[in-house]
């Protein structure tokens, strides 16, 4: 009888079927990189975009970071799908062990990472989709001293790592520059709040701006968002897995209003560009990076284009993440329904009062534009009117004028004036 391979993963199956589980794309798998930088304490972080030798799939992406470093152990764990030394750990943005292996190979068939601590030469090893799928290679090769790829060898920090992905058959688009704006749309974004604590992130060596969805901070200078009343806090509790009392975690809920009235004007597409028009919803923030944005909480309140005048944000704390139905690619959530019960109520309510607000504002400003409207064509069609008679005689004008004067007040009022 041949012996029967009972392994729990079917090792070259299970790789090609992971690059097809998690991540929306491109933006959201870089994402895990740039989470894994910050979360290694860097204050650098540097996406470069570039074309290799590879004749089908030239591009290649890279992240290059001043974090910790890894030694020879971390390394090899942090290559192994559920490898991780911050296994369960709630306290920063990581949590599962996931996201360099999964949203490295979602994107390319190869991930090559260079890691280096305290001035020491960098220590190198790679996963490789084809490799494993053909049974070449069945474990996380052991880390050999590398020298830095020559376009990455200079102005290196004394300690952090660099992660090569080539091979990239599964970006989201084709093109550098595409990828690039839409990198810098997203991570900006994404990590608005560690921008703006003084954390850098480049593409292609232009810093990413930090974009508030809620436009409480200003995007382009200037005008900005109102706060809609005052934060709402909520204490929710979850029952611990040994049935002992329960943790508590904290929730924090706040609206913003844009300005109606000085934005009104504004050209179709410069809306667009400022992220006004369709971009409807609720900001979800886990440990200061945005999870989600979408639809939630609304209960029965539908979307409509008013909406696009107010934004909500909801940031919680990480022992949350089972009842906000966080996935270990961070990047949405499903709440539970007990969640739901608790936040929908007042959402929903305050939602539907800022439609309500919103939509007084535009009929307000429409009122006033008719009252212009109608202002501007009274004066364009004064010039039809026929002008009075020229020739009068004084002695005629003074007579009608003081018939006038006696039939009516307000022109009586008016000669009486000084300036008659």
């Amino acid at each position: 009888m041949s012996q029967y391979n009972a392994s729990i993963i079917v090792l070259d199956k299970f790789i090609q079927a992971t690059r097809d589980s998690g991540y929306k794309g491109t933006y959201s798998a870089i994402s895990e990189l740039v989470d894994n930088s910050i979360q290694a304490g860097a204050k650098n972080v540097r996406i470069k975009i570039h074309m290799g030798t590879d004749e089908h799939y030239p591009m290649q992406i890279a992240v290059l970071d001043d974090g910790s470093g890894m030694n020879v152990a971390t390394l090899r764990e942090a290559l192994r799908f559920g490898g991780s030394s911050r296994f369960n750990d709630r306290a920063g943005m990581g949590r599962y062990g996931m996201g360099l292996p999964n949203s490295s190979l979602s994107q390319a068939k190869k991930v090559e990472v260079y890691t280096w601590q305290n001035n020491n030469k960098p220590i190198y090893s790679y996963l490789d989709v084809d490799e494993i799928a053909s049974g070449k290679l069945a474990e996380v090769p052991l880390p050999i001293a590398q020298t830095l790829p020559e376009a990455f060898a200079t102005n290196i920090e004394k300690s952090g790592t660099l992660v090569l992905w080539s091979q990239c058959d599964r970006l989201s688009n084709r093109k550098m520059q595409t990828i690039a704006y839409k990198l810098e749309e997203s991570l900006g974004r994404i990590f608005r709040y560690y921008i703006w604590d003084g954390i850098n992130i480049y593409v292609n060596g232009k810093a990413i701006t930090a974009i508030d969805p809620i436009f409480y901070r200003s995007n382009n200078g200037g005008i900005r968002a109102s706060l809609f009343g005052d934060p709402m806090e909520y204490e929710i509790g979850l029952p611990s897995n040994n049935g002992g009392s329960s943790q508590i975690g904290k929730v924090i809920v706040r609206f913003t209003e844009l300005p109606v009235h000085e934005w009104h004007d504004l050209p179709d597409e410069e809306k667009r560009t400022k992220g006004i028009s369709n971009n409807a919803g609720v900001s979800i923030v886990r440990a200061n990076r945005e999870i989600d944005f979408g639809w939630f909480f609304m209960g029965s309140k539908r979307r409509e284009n008013y909406d696009d005048w107010w934004r909500c944000e909801i940031k919680f704390d990480p022992i949350l993440d089972e009842a906000f139905g966080i996935a270990h690619t961070k990047q949405q959530i499903r709440p539970q329904e007990y969640l739901n019960e608790i936040l929908t109520p007042d959402i929903e309510n305050i939602a539907k009062a800022l439609n309500y607000r919103v939509r007084q504002a535009h009929l307000q400003l429409k009122t006033n534009e008719r009252s212009q409207d109608a202002e501007q064509t009274a004066i364009q069609k004064e010039c039809l009117l026929t002008p009075l008679p020229q020739n009068i005689r004084k002695e005629k004008y003074e007579t009608i004028l003081t018939h006038v004067e006696s039939q009516d007040k307000t022109i009586r009022s008016i000669t009486d004036t000084p300036n008659k």
